[in-house]
């Protein structure tokens, strides 16, 4: 028996960054038995927001998150330092199972809604090389802010109206509704980020500053040119120790 179970143990390769990647099942439906608000419902968006930070804070070699929509991106690393363990040493059907286990139960718990419908989570994981990074979360926000203007329209508008309609045609339609999607929140086009940043908490002896992953509302456009957020010592994780552990 064991061996049967052996056989799709797999396990991710060592030292390269993961993508762990959840999104809620049925959503579309969940929202509206919940009578959430359209278009941007913002118990929601801090409902998901909070069960990222909590992802992040609870899986181990998690260094950043995202957030949008009904989905939750996170970035995982085993190579900050020379012996630094992977979550459950990269075993796929543990950290899926889990990892959607984790959202699933939060994000129930924290349902802020009058009437508590079960909403699920669904979970996949993937390696994939350093230089891939920031064109996999340019990927998730550009979908987001898609996602945004479709939702803006679709609260204005009819489907056959919309239909066929490409971006500008969408805003110019927005627009003539009195709604500059331009102006909306950083975070209602973008969606939130959770990384780790210095605060002050109170110590023993008094103010003292920590690492905490902390939400953030206002985060910039991802591009390949000029996010300084994707060059960050924290996210790109400590390649010496990993180089020096590899050459052992």
């Amino acid at each position: 028996m064991k061996q049967y179970e052996e056989c799709c143990n797999y396990r991710l390769p060592r030292r390269l960054p993961l993508i762990l990647r959840l999104d809620g099942r049925a959503f579309h439906s969940w929202t509206k038995k919940s009578h959430c608000a359209r278009p941007f419902d913002e118990a929601l968006m801090k409902l998901m927001a909070e069960t990222t930070r909590f992802l992040c804070e609870n899986i181990s070699g998690c260094v950043f998150g995202y957030t949008q929509s009904d989905e939750i991106s996170l970035l995982l690393r085993d190579d900050r330092t020379s012996d630094t363990a992977p979550w459950f040493d990269k075993r796929v059907q543990k950290i899926v199972s889990i990892s959607a286990a984790m959202a699933t139960c939060f994000f129930n718990e924290n349902n802020p809604y009058e009437k508590k419908f079960p909403a699920y989570f669904d979970s996949r994981v993937f390696a994939l090389p350093e230089e891939e990074i920031r064109s996999y979360f340019i990927w998730r926000q550009n979908d987001a802010s898609k996602n945004s203007l479709s939702m803006l329209a679709q609260s204005l508008y009819s489907h056959e109206e919309l239909m066929h309609r490409q971006r500008e045609e969408l805003m110019d339609m927005c627009w003539r509704k009195g709604f500059n999607w331009n102006d909306l929140p950083t975070a209602k086009k973008r969606g939130f980020a959770v990384w780790r940043r210095p605060v002050t908490v109170n110590g023993k002896l008094g103010p003292v500053e920590r690492m905490r992953f902390v939400i953030d509302e206002d985060i910039p456009i991802f591009s390949a040119e000029s996010c300084t957020l994707f060059d960050s010592p924290a996210l790109r994780g400590d390649r010496t120790s990993a180089s020096a552990d590899a050459d052992r």
